[in-house]
């Protein structure tokens, strides 16, 4: 029986893999609820599974930059299996790229992306990655491959990122394979981190032992360098208003309100140094429990001039380009909504889908011209939609100078000077939307709607445009899509008209 920190703990723990030691590395208990607690998981929606899906063809397209390379076809349950297929294939010379090869040591099992034949008994590791650059969590990533490689006896060259190249423009046809991927040399930096892994491992498996998960508080480390998947169920009664949910709050001040004591924002002395203004009126309207509108906001609001429009836009951005002239991830809008108040009050509705498996674009910024037309302020939320606008006049030059028109002298942006002038206690810390509108209009809210995020909305257009979609299913995620984009301008209609006459 094993016996860890003075106390009887458990039989064996789990081998470990790279994606558990990427999440020791954020963190600990996190680790032990991956070992130990899978079920209490968030939810895993459509908009993260379409993530997933678009980095497994990611990974299979990047096999194709070495021909003739082996497959290691086990999966993940059959890793035994896996190993012995890697052996075979590591013997075999005439082998020049081995696939999702497997190995193990030091209690890690490993599946190496792509492992290339540089020489004689020597490998270069190509890890492949779903996004356009090289990050920093990347390092620890392929530092624990090139640790479990070596201590296999395999000599390994160069240790490599794959990635996606942000400016490959696609021309059409087969992807140009050269063009569409970057390799990047990182040996030394996986190099670097090689002293410091066995330690790693050590403090990683030392809570794995016991059979409750390490006390650890959350923090700045749910969120770094990923949405940790345990969020919702470490969060769960915990106080009111946690002092994270302060904007913007640095990792210093956070620290120093946790060596205080201090968990919550009702906590904080009056007057409390290290807050900014925005922190302090935070802090303010917690502890009285009420609201602040700065007269601005009401101000702002009442100067608009009729109509009034209220626009939302829902945009797409595939890993690998779908259409001729466009790039990795370039957004691309499919859908807008627009709810206009006119002079007389009336409030009228228009939208638009993109129907068709072509570009989306120019069909879009057509119907949005001619929707808004030449007169009135538009109501945005956030500056997304400046943004995808300026886009829009860049790469259609027809209809530039009038997208430049709405860009630069129209768009209102909501959420700043909900941002700038206004809070709630219900905010919790948050300006989006979705934490804006319970607070402010709480009978208005997106939990009737099947599409209810822009994750899910993006997911839901890509399969729409799947050509293997059936069509009673194509029907619904349109239908769906509509009521969300609807929603989103009701909702600014809602808070417009909610903050114009302080009915809050």
């Amino acid at each position: 029986m094993n016996v860890k920190m003075g106390v009887t703990n458990r039989e064996r723990i789990p081998l470990l893999s790279k994606s558990r030691f990427m999440a020791g590395l954020q963190c600990h208990k996190r680790l032990y609820l991956g070992c130990f607690h899978f079920d209490l998981k968030d939810p895993f929606d459509e908009g993260r599974q379409a993530i997933l899906d678009s980095g497994t063809r990611i990974g299979e397209l990047a096999r194709d930059i070495y021909p003739g390379g082996v497959l290691i076809g086990e999966d993940h349950l059959q890793h035994g299996k896996a190993v012995s297929s890697t052996e075979k294939a590591l013997a075999d010379s005439s082998v020049q790229a081995i696939c999702e090869a497997a190995f193990v040591y030091d209690g890690i099992r490993i599946r190496a992306d792509i492992l290339v034949q540089s020489g004689i008994d020597t490998f270069d590791l190509i890890e492949v990655k779903s996004g356009t650059s090289v990050k920093k969590e990347h390092i620890p990533d392929v530092a624990v491959q090139l640790y479990v490689l070596q201590g296999c006896g395999i000599s390994v060259g160069q240790v490599c990122l794959c990635h996606l190249n942000k400016e490959y423009v696609y021309q059409g046809g087969d992807y140009d394979l050269g063009q569409l991927f970057l390799i990047e040399d990182v040996t030394e930096k996986a190099k670097e981190r090689q002293p410091d892994i066995p330690l790693s491992l050590e403090e990683m498996r030392l809570p794995l032992w016991g059979l409750e998960p390490p006390d650890i508080k959350p923090g700045r480390q749910c969120l770094k360098p990923y949405q940790c998947e345990f969020y919702g169920h470490c969060h769960t009664g915990e106080t009111e208003h946690p002092v994270i949910q302060l904007p913007n709050a640095s990792k210093e001040i956070l620290l120093e309100l946790e060596e205080a004591g201090i968990e919550d924002i009702r906590d904080i002395p009056e007057g409390y140094p290290g807050l900014n203004p925005t922190q302090q009126q935070v802090r303010d309207c917690v502890v009285g429990n009420h609201v602040h509108i700065a007269p601005d906001l009401p101000e702002a609001l009442v100067r608009l001039e009729y109509p009034i429009h209220f626009l939302d836009f829902e945009t797409f951005g595939s890993a690998l380009p779908l259409y001729i002239g466009t790039r990795p991830y370039q957004s691309l809008p499919f859908q807008w909504s627009n709810h206009t108040i006119t002079g007389n009050g009336e409030l009228r509705h228009a939208e638009f889908l993109h129907d068709g498996f072509d570009d989306p674009r120019e069909p879009f910024a057509k119907s949005l011209l001619e929707a808004l037309g030449s007169s009135g302020p538009i109501v945005v939320y956030t500056g997304y939609e400046a943004q995808c606008i300026r886009e829009l006049a860049r790469v259609l030059p027809d209809l530039s100078d009038a997208l430049m028109v709405l860009a630069e002298t129209r768009l209102v942006d909501l959420h700043k000077l909900i941002r700038d002038n206004c809070y709630h206690p219900e905010f919790h810390g948050s300006f989006s939307i979705k934490s804006v509108l319970p607070a402010l209009v709480p009978e208005l809210d997106y939990s009737d709607l099947e599409v209810s995020d822009g994750m899910q909305a993006q997911a839901a257009f890509a399969e729409i445009i799947n050509l293997w979609t059936p069509a009673d299913r194509r029907s619904q995620l349109r239908e769906s899509l509509l009521a969300y984009c609807k929603r989103d301008t009701e909702a600014e209609v809602r808070l417009f008209e909610a903050l114009k006459y302080q009915k809050v």
